[in-house]
């Protein structure tokens, strides 16, 4: 059960944000080639909603919202 959790720690202390950067380049590419819409409705259905919240931070980011 410890070395469970230490490789689960060690996991969580290696990424980095080349990782985070990598992953937004993934979801952008996604949007790109399949649409938001299309993007999102996959995203929904193979996902949580918190790493699907985490994708439109991604898609978001440098757009600013108005309301």
């Amino acid at each position: 059960m410890i070395g469970i959790l230490v490789a689960i720690g060690v996991v969580l202390a290696s990424t980095t944000s080349s990782s985070a950067q990598s992953y937004c380049q993934q979801v952008r590419q996604a949007v790109a080639t399949y649409g938001y819409a299309n993007a999102k409705r996959h995203a929904l259905a193979h996902y949580s909603r918190r790493e699907v919240a985490a994708a439109d931070r991604c898609v978001r980011k440098g757009k600013v919202r108005r309301r």
